[in-house]
Formats: structure tokens, sequence, C-alpha cells
């Protein structure tokens, strides 16, 4: 995510021109000097004292200086506060001595990020368990209204740096640059942020956060691969013949049908995009002949553990609609948490295509509830319902009825094994608006389906 990069380069003041040579793909170049810093903005001396203090003195310290407790949440470089600090330098005795201080544990920084982020970015498993007994936000619901993030200003009249001249041209900088501020103009003036979950670093600590609620389904690609026991493969174990035959998406013919196609494993083990199979077998097709190539790099695909260690991903899409590689998938993937796994394949007709659904286990299957789809498939006002059988895998359509989300995606939905029921929240809504068009908006309201008779009802 930008705002990701550009907050943890600017909160530790990092040059910009880094920024911009990330942007410009000359991050690595390996004769770049220690280029100039911004001058930071001012911060009482007092604070920045302190955070000296949380950075590279002791415990003992910082538990010496508890008079300047009142300087806690003063922000310093970047907006940060002392706890923001203490996590930073992933010292847990120091982070505890501040919650004891009574630290706000929701506090922001310029960026937005609060406590739980940084620990997670930070890849602090100690900080972030300590954050979630307290029941910190997890990226839902910010406790403060979001700042809005003026980055793009720092882009102002940046001159070429040397360690790029030659390699682009005054022109080509000026037009990133411009390009880049108007980027981040637009992104920041309506500040969003997403669950923590997104950012994690490791395996240790993603599970911390689905036992404290997270949907696995929203955790970045890598850290599921390690977790579900994917290899780390960068070799195509298939042949030509394999790729020509398998290598556009198909719908299953039977409910399921086992679809174990060389060139799909391939895929799935490597963890490639399209364009990289493409690449790799001289397909320059893409668009004198239509039609994706088969992928599993997908968003929207949902990902559910089963008590047994096994681990079922369903549907997901790849790219946007205007790629050449875009298709939508409604297949299943079972993985054996070891590294090996069945593909199965459903009819379009017993299962449409589906991505940014939810996938709930419950006693008797998985629930599949909402999707974004295809536009020929949206549905104003209904909600799709479908449950997967984990002992055939076998799909099947549940006929629903009361006060419906709507067509509905992106959202979080968790099962009440007390009532039976299955309740969902956030997410967007597919709607009609009065000219006709369409449009998705935030879904504001929580709704519960009842397994007992199907029936929904809209929360109060």
């Amino acid at each position: 995510m930008m705002t990701q990069f550009l907050s943890s380069v600017v909160r530790k003041w990092v040059s910009l021109p880094i920024v911009c040579f990330a942007l410009c793909g000359c991050f690595n170049r390996p004769e770049m000097k220690t280029p100039m810093k911004p001058s930071p903005p001012s911060i009482d001396p007092a604070v920045a004292e302190l955070h000296e203090l949380i950075e590279s003195g002791s415990v003992a310290d910082l538990r010496t200086a508890r008079a300047k407790s009142p300087l806690i949440e003063s922000p310093g470089y970047s907006g940060q506060t002392a706890l923001l600090v203490a996590i930073s330098t992933k010292d847990i005795e120091k982070v505890k001595l501040l919650v004891e201080l009574g630290a706000d544990l929701e506090a922001t920084d310029d960026f937005n990020d609060t406590p739980l982020r940084y620990a997670v970015q930070h890849d602090f498993p100690t900080a972030v368990e300590l954050l979630l007994s307290h029941n910190v936000d997890r990226g839902y619901h910010p406790k403060y209204p979001l700042k809005k993030i003026e980055a793009w200003k720092f882009f102002s009249d940046l001159p070429l740096p040397k360690e790029v001249k030659g390699i682009i041209s005054e022109e080509q900088w000026r037009q990133q640059m411009e390009t880049m501020r108007d980027l981040l103009r637009e992104h920041h003036e309506n500040p969003k942020v997403q669950p923590v979950i997104t950012d994690v670093n490791s395996v240790e600590v993603l599970k911390l956060l689905l036992n404290a609620g997270d949907d696995l389904s929203l955790a970045p690609a890598e850290i599921k691969r390690k977790w579900i026991g994917l290899p780390e493969e960068s070799e195509f174990r298939s042949i030509t013949s394999d790729y020509q035959r398998h290598k556009n998406p198909s719908y299953g013919k039977f409910n399921p049908e086992l679809m174990n196609f060389d060139f799909w494993k391939d895929m799935i083990r490597m963890g490639v995009n399209a364009y990289a199979a493409r690449r790799h077998f001289g397909d320059e097709s893409s668009f004198s002949v239509p039609g994706a190539v088969w992928c599993f790099d997908r968003l929207g695909s949902a990902l559910v553990p089963l008590p047994d260690g096994r681990f079922v991903q369903i549907g997901g899409e790849h790219e946007d609609y205007y790629d050449p590689d875009f298709f939508i998938y409604n297949d299943v993937v079972v993985h054996d948490g070891k590294g090996d796994f069945q593909i199965y394949g459903y009819p379009k007709d017993t299962f449409p295509p589906t991505d940014f659904h939810s996938a709930t286990l419950c006693p008797d299957g998985i629930y599949i509830i909402g999707c974004l789809g295809y536009m020929d498939q949206r549905q104003q006002g209904f909600t799709p319902v479908y449950r997967l059988s984990l002992d055939s895998w076998k799909i099947e359509k549940v006929e629903t009825s009361g006060e419906m989300p709507g067509w509905i995606h992106k959202h979080q939905a968790s099962y009440d094994a007390d009532q039976h029921k299955i309740r969902t929240s956030g997410g967007e809504l597919h709607v009609v608006v009065g000219d006709g068009t369409t449009d998705l908006i935030p879904n504001a309201d929580q709704f519960e389906l009842d397994l007992a008779d199907f029936r929904w009802k809209k929360l109060k």
C-alpha cells in the first residue's frame, strides 16, 4: 500500500528522494549516497528528549522519568506518541511501562497508524498480544477521526537527484512528481484505514489476529501461502502442451469435478500472475486472441482453516475488467496444509463466479455469502447464499427469506454457535441510483441469518 510505504518512510525521516527512487524503480541502486532529508516540524524539546530516552535509554531510565508522564501523549516526529516510539524499538518492557503509565492505546500518528498497526507492521508479537488483551480497535472502527495526510506536499519542486541523472530525464522526473502528487492528493483527501491484518508479516502475528476474530482472507497473500504450506517454487513443471490445453479458465461439468491440471497446479504452487505464465510459455496472444489465462494470484478469494489442519480457498478474481486476464473464478481449492491440494470446479449455473464474498465455517459446512461478481450477476436487494459440503465438496444454493443485506461484498461474517446464526457487518452494497446507473455504497447495518429457518433479520 502506498500509504503504508510513505508512512514508514516519512515517519523515520528517511529522505523523500528515496521514495522517489522507489517509485521510479531505482530504489536498489548501489551507488546511492545518503541524501538530504526534509526539515521536521517544530517539536517540543521536552518531547524530543523523552522520545530519545525511549529509543536509547534503558527501562530503568524510563521508569525514573515518570515525572514526564504528562508528555506521553505529546506528538513528536510525524505525530508519534511515546507509545508508538516504544513499539518501534520492539522493547516490550518499555511498552508495558507506558501502558502502566496510562498511554492512550488508540492514539494515532500523522498517518492514522495506531499502536496495534505499529506492532503488526514491526512484526512484534508480544506487543500485538498485549494490545489485543486491551480490546483495541483492529482497523474496523477507529476511535478517533481520521487525519488528512499531506505527504504529497513533499513532492513539490523536488529536484532530480544526481543519483538518477542519466537514467531518467528532467522532464520524466517532473512528470513522475506531478503524477505522484496528484495520486497522493486524491488518495489522502478522503483517508481510509484497513484492518491491521492486511499488514501482517508473519504467521505468528497472523494467528493472534485470527484468534481475535479477524478474517483470514484479508491477510497478505505471501503470509497465507506460508501458513497453508505452499512451497516457494519458481520453476514450471508443466510443459507447453499442458499450458495450451489448460491455459484458459473453465467451469466444471459436475458438482464437483476434480480439475487437477498440471498447469493449474503450477500456478498454485508458484503463486505467479497470468502475465508471468504467458511470458514463460512465449504466449503473446493476450490481445490478438482474447481469453484469460488461468491464475491463482487473486483478490477477493476466501480462505477458511478447518479444525483438522486443512484449508479451503474459494473463488476470487484476477486483475480488473480492462485486463486481458481478468476473470472471476468459482472454483474451490482444498489445501492439506503441507503443500498439496485438490482443485474442484463447478458448473457456472450451480455456483456462479464469486469474489469478495464471506465464507463461514458452520457445523453443516461452509456458508458462502454475498459477492461482487460480474455486472450481469448483481441484483439489488438480493443476497446470494451457498453452502459447501465438507464431505462431498458439493455446493448447493441456499434459499433465504426475510430482510436481506442486499448485494453485499467485502463484508465480515461470523458464526454464533449458541444461536446457530451467521452475523454480517460492514462491506459495500451494489445499488441502482435514481437515474438508473449503479453505484457501490458502504453498508452501515448488521444482519443475521438464522440457520434454523434461513431467514434474514436486520439488527437494530
